[in-house]
């Protein structure tokens, strides 16, 4: 057709202007064959009805070019991808018309973003979902690139586009939706938009695996945040086995892994951190159902200065019933919007993650068999992390590192029942800390930090002389025989008496030391190991605080 040969000669003159725009008069040859090139495809679809949708599909491709090359306002590129956009939308499930309608919507909502129109990007890509759903793979098959539509040739004989090229623009377009729900702060939203674009891209092995294994581990790192550690945990693996993967793969080529080693160091340095802060919250959350449960507990509000059972009392804290938490076990069966595909919500169908999985401890800490194993794994990841800093180059990661593994060993020593394996804990947690201070003590600008130290130091020194108090207590317990009616008049006439000044081994008489140590047990007890945590329960990690003010106040 004599039209098209126009239409098909003034695109080939745009598509050389655009390779040689940096000349002068280069711009203006553009505007001058755009205005030209619209007004041809405007009649070519009037005076040809059948058509029509291919004229519209090509006046979309035109005006995509113009607004990528043309120099005006980003207001004036969302308004002319706003008009053809409207235009596009009642024939996108066309042939001709599908892609390039998919590309106009995806630069449309990203300047409606940078504009911080999100309210309409927000409804512009959520109407576009329906949308989604109706591409099948047949239907993908058929498509048309608008590019190759400027031609002489009938539509029958123009090649289709790549299935692979749909399927990258519907995955740009879900990744924008998930930027833009995080940006409106829909945590459940952007979490299921941005694992769906993940899995979408794993299939279409697109990107490198490393990048991808980046944005997974990130993703991971977010449900940790929102305490959805079941969700974490899977992310974060599938994170490491594609890195781990990748890794080994490229071992096998010496040249190629000389140059990719320092950036798998920093890769598996970054999941060291996502992998602690996983261990380190769920020690958190164990020990905060833990308090909660006993202190909205009315029987524990016990007398400080009644006999305290200790075996009582740590089963009241430890035997606690085992749960599993709803994010840990939710397993839902959903339609995926902007996938097309019934499907389980948060997995990865291509990646076989059990064997990694069950290494990671997910559900709440219970005991100290439990505990110990996430404390194995976590310190395995902190260790890995702390080992690549020196204090001299890298004094916040180093400090931070450092603050963390005395919050680990503050962990497991809660758990812990045994005392002399607590006093070893807590007295690890010491080192680590006096080691800190001592790095701190040279350095000037990191006053606050060291405050924080000294506090979390001075903790560590109550906890070990209330382990100390219970030690002493226990082996009294076991060679002297009670008393239990002793009477009270008589205990102080026998304290305040001259024999009994000094309160040592030997002029101490047996009653009056047995009933003295029960007393400073319970005090030491009570105080020390539930009322300071107690405060802890809203309270900041030692990590970030070390010592509550309020606690320090009671």
């Amino acid at each position: 057709m004599e039209v098209l040969g126009r239409i098909s000669s003034t695109f080939e003159n745009i598509k050389n202007t655009i390779k040689n725009r940096n000349l002068s008069e280069g711009l203006l040859n553009l505007k001058k064959d755009i205005q030209i090139l619209n007004k041809e495809l405007v009649m070519f679809g009037k005076e040809n009805h059948d058509q029509y949708v291919r004229s519209l599909a090509m006046e979309g491709y035109i005006t995509l070019l113009s607004v990528k090359t043309m120099p005006i306002t980003l207001s004036d590129k969302k308004n002319i991808l706003q008009e053809s956009f409207d235009k596009l939308k009642p024939f996108a499930l066309r042939e001709e018309c599908l892609f390039i309608t998919l590309r106009i919507q995806n630069l449309l909502c990203y300047y409606l973003i940078q504009l911080d129109e999100v309210s309409l990007a927000k409804e512009i890509l959520e109407s576009m979902e329906d949308v989604y759903e109706k591409i099948s793979k047949s239907l993908s098959e058929n498509l048309y690139d608008a590019e190759d539509l400027f031609t002489t040739e009938p539509i029958t004989k123009i090649k289709r586009v790549k299935p692979e090229k749909i399927d990258k623009i519907i995955t740009n377009n879900v990744q924008m939706q998930a930027f833009l729900y995080n940006k409106l702060n829909l945590p459940e939203k952007y979490t299921l938009y941005n694992h769906t674009a993940l899995r979408r891209q794993l299939d279409m092995k697109e990107g490198t695996p490393q990048d991808w294994a980046l944005r997974t581990a990130r993703l991971g790192n977010y449900f940790t945040y929102l305490n959805q550690l079941g969700k974490a945990r899977y992310h974060l693996s599938a994170a490491y086995h594609v890195l781990r993967t990748c890794h080994d793969n490229c071992k096998l080529i010496p040249e190629e892994f000389v140059l990719q080693k320092a950036d798998f160091e920093m890769h598996f340095l970054e999941l060291s951190h996502h992998w602690v802060k996983y261990g380190l919250t769920l020690f958190k959350l164990s020990r905060k159902k833990i308090l909660n449960r006993y202190f909205s507990n009315p029987t524990t509000k016990s007398n400080l200065w009644k006999t305290v059972n200790q075996n009582d009392l740590e089963e009241r804290v430890v035997n606690v019933e085992k749960y599993e938490d709803d994010d840990v076990k939710d397993v839902v069966e959903k339609k995926g919007k902007g996938d097309g595909a019934a499907e389980k919500l948060y997995i990865f169908p291509s990646l076989n993650l059990k064997d990694i999985e069950n290494r990671v401890p997910v559900e709440m800490i219970c005991d100290i068999e439990e505990a110990r194993k996430l404390f194995t794994f976590t310190h395995k990841w902190l260790m890995r992390a702390r080992h690549f800093y020196d204090f001299e180059h890298h004094s916040a990661q180093y400090v931070s590192c450092s603050l963390q593994l005395a919050e680990l060993y503050e962990h497991l020593a809660f758990f812990e029942k045994n005392i002399d394996n607590q006093y070893n804990i807590q007295k690890r947690r010491a080192d680590v800390l006096e080691a800190l201070n001592s790095l701190l003590k040279n350095c000037d600008s990191v006053m606050s930090v060291q405050i924080d130290v000294i506090k979390e130091l001075s903790q560590v020194q109550l906890e070990l002389m209330a382990l100390n108090l219970q030690k002493l207590w226990r082996e009294e317990s076991q060679t002297n025989i009670f008393n239990l009616d002793a009477d009270a008049d008589s205990i102080i006439n026998s304290l305040d008496s001259e024999s009994n000044k000094t309160l040592t081994e030997k002029t101490l008489n047996t009653s009056s030391k047995n009933l003295f140590l029960r007393k400073m047990e319970a005090a030491t007890l009570i105080n020390g190991k539930l009322f300071r945590l107690s405060g802890q329960l809203d309270a900041k990690t030692p990590s970030q605080l070390s010592f509550a003010t309020d606690i320090l106040k009671n």
